[in-house]
């Protein structure tokens, strides 16, 4: 009788475990997040990974990538940037747990000494990345120390250099080894613009200046013919300072020039006697230098026929090359100019080109 109570007592105690055990939930624990050095490696998971629930357990990591294995509860992983994993633990009831665990590397790896770069003469560039920071336990030594503003910092300013240099960057932390890296700081040379020889001209004249030495150009002042070519047309009214601004073929670094154009007072009329009425913006319409001069002028343009195709009064550079309203064929006409105020007449030929 003793016996057989002992025997019922085991086995309601083995069935009160049992139950306790298939009653108590399933967690996991993904072990604690980690950092480490760049291009090393760690073990993840922890010593007991699953508990509660019904053994034997399945394990998954997602995402796989990194791992020695997705389905080992303590894989390695050798990442290569910060990684979030999680584990994933199915028990034999099927119930299903997860957890996170976090793998960052040392913040060292972040810093780097920036990306090469190309600066005119006598200009400066700042070295170093945006991540290379102060107060994440690393510390920055760059060399040579040539130029420099200050070598300790994490993006110092090379200032001025005269030649092109390149640098190296060595970072420090207490964890983990010294990275280095470097970046080439390159001179482009200054463009030698010249903006051609000093110009004398008369009133009312246009004059083509003569630059070279550039690839890319901008004149000045306004107003300019062509202003952004080496060769562009100008006709100032008095003696004119004229500023040229070029580059080089990269259109990165500037050089500068000017050119005098001396202008000699006269009340000469300049007859051009070519234009082009496409409405391109340039000679668009026929063009008389100083006409101004002659407020009270009167213009009369004929054909090659005797035809009168356009006339009119105070003529200040419209003709836009159209009889009436009509558009003119491209040919030779012939105009009388009647200066005004007894000023006597000008007669000559003016050519229509598309």
């Amino acid at each position: 009788m003793n016996k057989k109570f002992w025997l019922v007592l085991s086995v309601f105690v083995f069935l009160i475990l049992v139950c306790s055990h298939l009653s108590a939930q399933l967690t996991v624990n993904a072990g604690p997040d980690k950092t480490i050095c760049p291009g090393t490696s760690t073990s993840i998971g922890s010593i007991s990974p699953a508990s509660g629930g019904l053994a034997p357990y399945t394990y998954s990591w997602s995402p796989a990538t990194f791992l020695s294995s997705s389905s080992n509860p303590n894989p390695i992983c050798t990442p290569l940037d910060y990684a979030v994993y999680t584990l994933t633990v199915t028990d034999d009831t099927g119930a299903v747990a997860t957890d996170v665990v976090i793998v960052s590397l040392n913040y060292v790896f972040y810093t780097n000494a920036g990306n090469d770069t190309s600066i005119c003469e006598n200009s400066s560039a700042l070295l170093g990345a945006d991540l290379n920071v102060t107060g994440m336990g690393v510390t920055y030594s760059w060399s040579p120390t040539t130029f420099l503003d200050n070598n300790t910092l994490p993006r110092p300013t090379c200032v001025n250099p005269t030649s092109s240099i390149t640098y190296t960057l060595t970072c420090t932390t207490a964890a983990c080894p010294p990275k280095t890296d470097q970046v080439t700081v390159t001179i482009i040379p200054t463009p030698d613009i010249d903006a051609g020889p000093d110009v004398t001209i008369f009133e009312g004249e246009v004059t083509t200046l003569q630059a070279n030495g550039g690839f890319y150009y901008a004149w000045s002042p306004e107003p300019i013919v062509y202003e952004f070519t080496e060769n562009p047309d100008v006709e100032p009214i008095v003696t004119t300072m004229y500023y040229l601004y070029g580059t080089d073929a990269s259109n990165t670094c500037p050089g500068y020039d000017s050119v005098l154009v001396t202008v000699i007072e006269s009340d000469e009329l300049v007859f051009y006697n070519t234009f082009t009425p496409n409405f391109d913006g340039n000679n668009d319409t026929w063009y008389i230098g100083n006409i101004h001069k002659y407020p009270n002028n009167r213009l009369e343009i004929y054909n090659r026929y005797g035809k009168l195709v356009y006339k009119t009064s105070q003529y200040a550079n419209t003709w836009d090359g159209k009889a009436f309203g009509e558009t003119l064929p491209e040919g030779t006409y012939f105009f009388v100019l009647e200066l005004g105020d007894g000023k006597g007449k000008k007669n000559g030929t003016v050519t229509i080109i598309d």
